[in-house]
């Protein structure tokens, strides 16, 4: 009876060494997959993710040229940023890509104080548009009465968002034709990118900082989550992944794109306004001085985004 019980044991023994031969190869072939779904899986985070890091540098190197190209304009003036909305009017238009095929292109006048005319916009040789910009939300009242003289009867009004919402029914109260029409610009952008020329030194940064922080999360947000959707179509039409994971997917990367934009954006302009008021009162000048105000923004604005995406990727990890 022993040795019947043994002779029974030992061949369980074997039949579960048998047994367990295919599970092993079953789970070796499984973890096989797990590994390579989870590689492309990184793959595709960095991939993500360097998108979003290049929208980052890529907003504050802009933004940089438009101090750059403001300052030189202009100095730096106390209402830097009427001069900032007429670069962001001329390069709106030149990136148009309508403008583009038409060969239609705006410049800068050479006078910086022009009193009728900001913008001249050519098509080839021929003028097809004169502009005046006005970010002027605070004076409307001056603005009406510069209209009701005459001043901009040959150009076309561009104002910013807040200054068209506060000047067209001033002039129309007024009895006067002329309206103006919007840049699309606000005056809360032209504001944040003046202090971030540390302008008026750090005097309004914490607003400044909330202005950049939201506008680039918007834009951040839509580049992550882009590249999100691109990836999740992609899953979807291998069957490596279904609509709800790919959705999921979506929101984490619209959200940590976001994140790391918004952080970006503030450290950028918070740096900017910081290194210039500070170089100011050294008395620092030169072209020093204009590579930092415009090159440290956007390296700290680069190591705050990938720190923020970092640590947003690791919680989901």
């Amino acid at each position: 009876m022993a040795q019947q019980s043994k002779a029974n044991i030992q061949g369980k023994k074997r039949h579960n060494v048998c047994s367990a031969k295919p599970k092993s190869a079953q789970q070796k072939a499984r973890q096989q997959r797990n590994s390579a779904k989870q590689a492309k899986a990184s793959a595709a985070r960095k991939c993500i993710d360097q998108g979003s890091n290049l929208h980052v540098a890529a907003r504050n190197a802009y933004e940089g040229k438009v101090i750059a190209e403001s300052m030189q304009r202009a100095g730096k003036n106390p209402q830097l940023k009427g001069v900032i909305h007429e670069v962001l009017i001329k390069d709106k238009i030149n990136s148009n890509p309508a403008n583009i095929v038409k060969g239609v292109k705006a410049s800068l006048t050479k006078n910086p104080n022009a009193k009728t005319v900001d913008i001249v916009v050519k098509q080839g040789n021929k003028v097809v548009s004169r502009i005046q910009a006005k970010d002027t939300a605070n004076s409307i009242s001056k603005t009406v009465k510069q209209i009701s003289n005459g001043q901009y009867r040959s150009a076309k009004l561009y104002g910013t968002k807040e200054t068209v919402a506060k000047l067209n029914p001033k002039l129309a109260k007024n009895g006067l034709s002329k309206t103006a029409e919007s840049s699309g610009i606000s005056s809360e952008t032209t504001k944040a990118i003046a202090t971030k020329a540390g302008v008026s030194g750090t005097t309004g940064l914490s607003k400044a900082c909330m202005t950049a922080a939201k506008s680039s999360a918007i834009s951040g947000g839509l580049v992550s989550g882009g590249f999100a959707i691109i990836k999740g179509v992609i899953d979807i039409s291998s069957d490596e992944k279904d609509l709800g994971e790919v959705l999921l997917d979506v929101g984490k990367e619209t959200a940590g794109g976001a994140l790391a934009a918004a952080g970006a954006g503030a450290a950028s302009t918070a740096c900017g306004a910081v290194v210039a008021t500070g170089l100011a009162a050294m008395g620092a000048t030169g072209a020093g001085v204009a590579a930092a105000t415009v090159g440290l923004p956007i390296v700290a604005a680069a190591g705050v985004g990938i720190l923020i995406k970092s640590l947003w990727d690791c919680i989901w990890d």
